[in-house]
């Protein structure tokens, strides 16, 4: 995959260069706007501005992003591709456990500790319909 990046960045055509990268970018789902993708295509922009063909780099990668879709749409029906291919498994982080309940946490009354008045409140409880009536 790095090999592709490589042949496409060293293409000396800058709205070619763009319109490949952009075809990778849909081709494997990747997120256009961060990290190394962000970083890349900043760089094509900048380059452009320098050669004053900012619009049709932007539209040349717009048109490869979206020709790199539906190729990938294509693939993953024909069953050549994954639809996961391109995305980046990410390992689950460890979870730290508190040893106290959000009832705690957040002081909430315990149900032993609410005022008697509220305790026979019905309107606390759950709907007549909902709890297990007794059948004599």
């Amino acid at each position: 995959m790095r090999d592709e990046i490589e042949e496409i960045l060293s293409e000396k055509d800058i709205i070619k260069r763009a319109y490949l990268f952009g075809f990778y970018v849909g081709l494997y789902g990747h997120v256009d706007w961060a990290g190394w993708v962000a970083e890349i295509r900043r760089e094509l922009y900048i380059e452009a501005r320098k050669l004053g063909v900012y619009e049709e780099v932007k539209y040349a990668y717009r048109e490869g992003k979206e020709a790199g879709r539906k190729e990938r749409a294509r693939r993953i029906h024909a069953g050549l591709m994954k639809e996961d291919s391109g995305k980046m498994k990410v390992k689950p982080r460890k979870v730290k456990i508190l040893s106290k309940t959000t009832d705690e946490i957040h002081g909430f009354p315990k149900k032993e500790e609410m005022p008697r008045i509220l305790m026979g409140f019905k309107g606390l409880g759950l709907p007549r319909i909902l709890t297990r009536r007794r059948v004599k």
